[in-house]
């Protein structure tokens, strides 16, 4: 019994790890910033990083504030998950930071150049040179208990549009 009990708590440890680790469809081959809510990160280094990549690719930023905690925040996971055309048209136009924001870390210092937000998830779109365009209410987004498709396509399209580069 405890030879197998000591792989299983392993093997519980390792998967329980992955799936926090922000491992979505959606977000594969994304860079690392783009991944989870990490409360470990720098997000002024990400978005420096970020706002060099999205000039390069002619895409604007996307600060996506929330946190693993967070249930709307893993239904939009899901919800990209679920449909892959949204999710590749929505990648096609930004390039995505997801800053945490938790009881260990606030991120405040970062969080304090832009408007408040009421609740998580909330997008900060930007230009590619870091400008503010858009604080967006995500709930805006939202039908019934995920997103609605037809929204979340007009927010994007909203922003395919704009010049990536002003």
């Amino acid at each position: 019994m405890k030879r197998l009990l000591l792989p299983l708590m392993l093997g519980t440890l390792l998967f329980n790890g992955a799936a926090r680790a922000g491992d979505h469809l959606w977000a594969r081959g994304l860079p690392d910033y783009s991944q989870g809510y990490d409360e470990t990160r720098d997000p002024a280094k990400d978005l420096l990083a970020a706002t060099a990549k999205a000039q390069q690719e002619g895409k604007q930023v996307l600060l996506l504030v929330g946190g693993e905690w967070c249930s709307w925040c893993q239904e939009m996971n899901r919800f990209l998950d679920r449909e892959p055309e949204l999710a590749q048209q929505f990648n096609r136009t930004f390039v995505v930071v997801k800053v945490n924001v938790s009881k260990q870390n606030k991120n405040e210092s970062f969080l304090k150049d832009y408007p408040e937000y009421l609740g998580v998830p909330h997008f900060y779109v930007l230009d590619a040179k870091g400008k503010l365009l858009e604080s967006f209410n995500t709930g805006l987004l939202e039908k019934g208990k995920s997103y609605d498709e037809a929204r979340f396509g007009k927010f994007i399209g909203y922003f395919q549009h704009q010049d990536a580069r002003s």
